[in-house]
């Protein structure tokens, strides 16, 4: 494969099936992997260079022509032009040389370029093979503010934990646990675990079990930097890529469950569980290695030795929270469940229900409603056909509180050329109109959830998962509109003072969505009692297919919505 497609991926400039045909071939190809792996490192090496204030003073290309020096100057053979090998290790060199010591990043984080001068990103990408630096990947969510963001949640903890007070965090419930919500949501802080064994869940899907003591970094939802103590990570096909950092080594997981170790002094130890992770060194020798099932490395303070193999010791690692501190509901979580596979006008409520069981729907017409779509063949068995100006309607009769957590999915089908930018409402969970009508006083925006894609180019990506609620709204980055089915959801954690920036979370097909725009609002606090799936009042409704719609009074985990993105079609 020619590596110009490599760095067009990088760059967020393949979309669509070109993407997914990289994504493919890297988990399939040994070989394409370590190429990519190296290219990655030498864009973050190249970041931080040029970021350095004495550097910014040095033209492009004088730097380039610097880097060359050095390369010319080791004993190894000559550097051909694909050998990003050798060329990462002089950059890691250079690094040690400046005592620069940057903590390193995840897949896509790697790649920006924020605050580097063009001109001396063009210069040094025509240097080491045209490698392309964005300062704007669509992935990045640019804009965002991800230090007030919610990225994962202590889903579990044994009994007799104890966490010290985190560094990093203004809103602590007590000392006894890190949280910033009653339901174990974390920002991005560093946590101190004193004792105990406690699950943390990232919002990527990836779960780590973190063994006391312990100092953990919450980052991203794809990432964490462990400055000392054990942990053990698991993480699911959707949340491939994760990233677990040291002070020694950064280590990528390619679907896998693997423990790390990091002891007082920083050195490392890596053993994998099952599957594959890429382990590569922050300074001196930067190569990379693939760490396979049953095999262990470790990488002390000899900056420029190779990283060791060791005896596998990867029982030893914590694999569960035994003795949890709080049992699990002795209650099944409701939810409202339409997969529409019946025949005729009666809908059937599946799930265990929201209304204290399971509550049935109807298409029969309503004179007072917009026309009901129609039976079609769905994702998996029935699903609902919309035209222009079609809806469906249930009513929830208990209702609950918008400003109380929330999880909704379900798949869509969207045309790839819509015949309005009208037709982009997919979902809205509303008060009654009544109730509306008290909260117009104090809002002018949506009364709820409304669940779409982005018609306004203005506001984020175009045809990107969008959720409204008040005056406020989020957009991802996917652009829905391909003709394809998508598993689309939105959680919200609920909680006081609850904003969108914080408090919601975007998944498209499993995977968490990065943010392309917000405006930032709280939601309202209003009882919620109708479902309409379709379009909404003022508008032409929506046009597209809609199947298995999942409504939860709660925010599930992420990997609840990963096993409904990942369920086979029934036929």
């Amino acid at each position: 494969m020619k590596t110009d497609l490599l760095d067009a991926y990088l760059t967020g400039d393949l979309q669509g099936d070109s993407a997914a045909f990289i994504e493919a071939a890297l988990k399939s190809d040994a070989a394409l992997r370590e190429v990519y792996f190296q290219q990655v490192r030498m864009d973050a090496a190249l970041r931080v260079l040029l970021e350095d204030e004495e550097l910014a003073e040095v033209s492009p290309d004088r730097f380039a022509g610097g880097v060359m020096a050095t390369l010319r100057g080791e004993e190894q053979p000559e550097v051909e032009e694909t050998d990003r090998r050798l060329a990462k290790s002089v950059l890691m060199e250079i690094l040690d040389e400046r005592d620069l010591k940057p903590r390193p990043m995840g897949w896509w984080e790697l790649v920006k370029a924020a605050g580097i001068a063009a001109a001396a990103v063009a210069a040094a990408v025509v240097i080491f093979q045209q490698v392309s630096l964005s300062d704007s990947d669509p992935r990045s969510g640019a804009g965002t503010a991800m230090e007030n963001r919610f990225v994962a949640r202590v889903t579990s903890q044994q009994q007799g934990t104890t966490w010290g007070e985190p560094a990093s965090l203004a809103e602590v419930s007590d000392n006894s646990s890190p949280i910033v919500s009653e339901e174990g949501w974390m920002r991005p802080g560093r946590f101190t675990l004193e004792k105990g064994v406690a699950e943390v869940t990232f919002n990527s899907g990836a779960r780590v079990y973190l063994e006391g003591p312990a100092v953990l970094d919450v980052e991203r939802p794809d990432r964490a930097f462990l400055q000392r103590g054990r942990l053990t990570a698991e993480v699911p096909k959707p949340a491939t890529g994760f990233v677990i950092n040291t002070p020694r080594v950064n280590v990528v997981d390619i679907g896998t469950r693997f423990g790390v170790s990091v002891e007082d002094s920083g050195d490392t130890e890596v053993h994998v569980m099952q599957g594959l992770v890429e382990v590569s060194r922050l300074t001196g020798n930067g190569v990379p290695m693939l760490v396979e099932e049953g095999l262990a490395i470790r990488a002390d303070s000899r900056t420029r030795s190779e990283l060791q193999v060791i005896e596998y010791a990867g029982d030893s690692f914590a694999l569960r929270v035994t003795n949890p501190a709080a049992e699990p509901a002795a209650n099944p979580l409701r939810f409202l469940h339409y997969d529409f596979d019946e025949s005729g006008s009666d809908i059937e409520d599946r799930g265990l229900g929201i209304e204290g069981g399971p509550f049935p729907a109807s298409l029969f017409p309503d004179p007072d409603l917009p026309p009901h779509p129609q039976r079609s063949v769905g994702r998996s068995g029935g699903g609902l056909a919309f035209e222009l100006g079609e809806r469906f309607d249930s009513p929830l009769l208990s209702g609950f509180g918008s400003g109380e957590p929330l999880t909704v999915s379900l798949w869509v089908r969207i045309p790839p050329r819509p015949e309005s930018q009208a037709s982009h409402t997919i979902l809205r969970l509303l008060p009654l109109s009544s109730d509306a009508s008290r909260e117009s006083s104090t809002s002018n925006g949506t009364a709820g959830w409304q669940m779409g894609w982005n018609s306004r180019s203005e506001d984020g990506t175009p045809g990107a998962l969008r959720i409204d609620t008040g005056n406020g709204f989020l957009i991802g980055t996917t652009d829905l509109r391909d003709g394809r089915w998508h598993h689309v959801g939105f959680q919200f954690v609920g909680g006081s003072s609850p904003a969108l920036e914080s408090h919601v979370h975007l998944y498209v097909d499993g995977r968490i969505e990065d943010i392309s725009g917000m405006l930032d609002t709280e939601s309202p606090s209003i009882p919620l009692r109708l479902l309409q799936v379709g379009g909404s009042e003022g508008e032409s409704g929506f046009e597209g297919m809609i199947d298995d719609v999942h409504v939860f009074p709660d925010a599930v985990t992420p990997n609840v919505l990963q096993k409904l993105a990942s369920e086979e079609p029934s036929r």
